[in-house]
């Protein structure tokens, strides 16, 4: 997503995304796949952001560009000062690699669950898979499920819908009955292999998995968290009591 698609979809309020993205908890996490692919979809995470103070500004930053107050440029320029002001040592590539990434995976994951909200809210019964033709190196699994109609009820959503893997630009759009009974077989069918195409850690469903999986995977990690992070979480729950805090 570049600039110019920013400036199109995000400064328009968006609330369902940007609620969807205030309804995570912070996760303190030293590696990408410290946690099941799920606990994604209600989790706050970046590998390596271990402190509480530095993962709560981290949030406040995407939390802003995901409501659209902070293009991607703004976002590097306060991302640098940040992993300096903590110490924190990034994984995988540099700061300007780390911010986009840690930009774009946000601002898609909250924008396809906020659609999905959308699609539930108006009741709409299909959804077709989009593939983006414009990616330089489409991915073959990803391609296979390009022009797929399917009920919104089918398994193959909680399994396929997008986004399936790092930087991955697909879409789902709405679709109707006529378009679902008119199309060809092969594309009102799930594919034989369909719970293995998307990328390893994204066979979930953005909007719809988590939480059964976040409260098992949250009590485990209290047992082993820094001490200010491990304080704040159980101030949290005397408050709202185990139950209340692991819904939210």
């Amino acid at each position: 997503m570049d600039s110019a698609e920013f400036e199109q979809i995000f400064r328009l309020p968006f609330a369902e995304a940007s609620a969807w993205f205030r309804d995570k908890l912070n996760i303190p996490t030293t590696k990408w796949d410290e946690l099941a692919g799920e606990a994604h979809g209600k989790g706050f995470m970046s590998a390596g952001a271990y402190q509480a103070d530095l993962l709560n500004e981290l949030r406040q930053m995407t939390d802003r560009a995901i409501a659209g107050g902070m293009d991607i440029r703004e976002f590097r320029q306060q991302f640098r000062p940040l992993v300096q002001r903590y110490g924190w040592q990034l994984q995988g590539g540099g700061p300007a690699w780390r911010s986009d990434l840690i930009w774009r995976t946000n601002i898609n994951t909250a924008y396809q669950a906020g659609r999905w909200q959308q699609f539930e809210t108006a009741g709409i019964d299909f959804l077709k898979y989009v593939h983006n033709d414009g990616v330089r190196n489409p991915r073959p699994n990803h391609l296979a499920m390009d022009g797929i109609i399917l009920p919104r009820t089918d398994p193959f959503w909680q399994i396929n819908y997008p986004p399936n893997g790092w930087g991955c630009k697909c879409r789902v759009v709405a679709a109707t009955r006529a378009e679902y009974e008119t199309a060809r077989s092969e594309q009102r069918t799930r594919p034989a292999n369909w719970q293995d195409l998307p990328d390893k850690g994204w066979d979930y469903n953005v909007a719809t998995a988590g939480k059964e999986h976040l409260a098992d995977a949250m009590l485990e990690k209290m047992q082993r968290l820094p001490d200010d992070i491990a304080e704040a979480w159980m101030q949290l729950i005397m408050q709202m009591g185990l139950e209340e805090w692991i819904a939210r």
